[in-house]
């Protein structure tokens, strides 16, 4: 008998260590996916190398996809951190790394990362911005301009082409660059109170698990006085329903992440 258990010992600690190791590896894949929290109207998913499909609420969406919204349409992405993506009309942005990585090819999104679950990085052929704990705005038009407005926390802006100088963005603030610029602006305070009350990516959703730090920033302006900007009517024609709307046509077809580096 004794001889017996000493033989099976070895192979059930064996099969115990593959079962960790498999539970292990469905968990870190299922973090690296997110799931379709909204979908409004045409919402389109793009895998590297797969055709365009329809997005379906719940459904999961892998690492490297991108997501296509068209005319009054709109979405959410949400991962297994809470980290949330919220994505205009007429956008394309794909992500990577647990949606830490978040490309903007054309229009708007929202982005909020929980501050214990590590930094962000959104990336535009104009802007690229930095974040840890915050949640942010972000508008890019390739031949326009692109905008980013800091809701609450910080976040740290530089163009993409020229990264040596960076402007920090705070809460309540908002930065823009126009199409072929070589410096940054000074960023401006905004109306956030106004924003909060009607941008489609904020009113059209659910409350966002960050609103109380939202409004935090909102209370702070009020106590300080200082003149504020309207976001929505700012010269570079932000809209009320996303950060622009963002109802131009696409000028440009997605290229999956995944076909980026290769030659036509």
């Amino acid at each position: 008998m004794k001889s017996f258990f000493d033989r099976s010992r070895p192979r059930s600690i064996l099969l115990l260590l593959l079962s960790v190791a498999t539970v292990l590896s469905l968990t870190a894949a299922q973090r690296k996916e997110a799931h379709v929290s909204q979908v409004v109207r045409d919402v389109k998913l793009l895998a590297p190398h797969a055709a365009a499909r329809p997005a379906h609420l719940n459904e999961s969406v892998p690492e490297s996809s991108a997501v296509r919204t068209g005319v009054d349409s709109r979405a959410e992405l949400t991962f297994a951190d809470l980290t949330i993506t919220r994505v205009g009309a007429n956008s394309i942005f794909s992500f990577e790394k647990n949606g830490r990585n978040v490309n903007v090819e054309n229009g708007a999104i929202l982005l909020r990362v929980p501050t214990d679950s590590g930094g962000a990085r959104i990336h535009s052929s104009a802007l690229t911005v930095g974040i840890t704990g915050t949640t942010i705005m972000f508008e890019h038009h390739r031949r326009t301009y692109t905008k980013l407005i800091v809701l609450e926390g910080s976040s740290e802006a530089w163009l993409t082409k020229y990264p040596g100088k960076r402007v920090r963005v705070r809460g309540g603030q908002m930065l823009i660059v126009k199409a072929g610029a070589t410096q940054l602006s000074e960023p401006v305070d905004i109306d956030l109170d106004r924003l909060l009350r009607t941008a489609t990516l904020i009113t059209a959703f659910p409350p966002l698990p960050s609103l109380d730090l939202i409004r935090n920033v909102v209370n702070g302006q009020k106590k300080s006085g200082v003149p504020l900007i309207n976001a929505l009517t700012d010269p570079t024609g932000m809209g009320a329903r996303d950060v622009n709307a963002s109802t131009r046509p696409q000028s440009t077809p997605f290229k999956p992440p995944g076909d980026r580096n290769r030659k036509p």
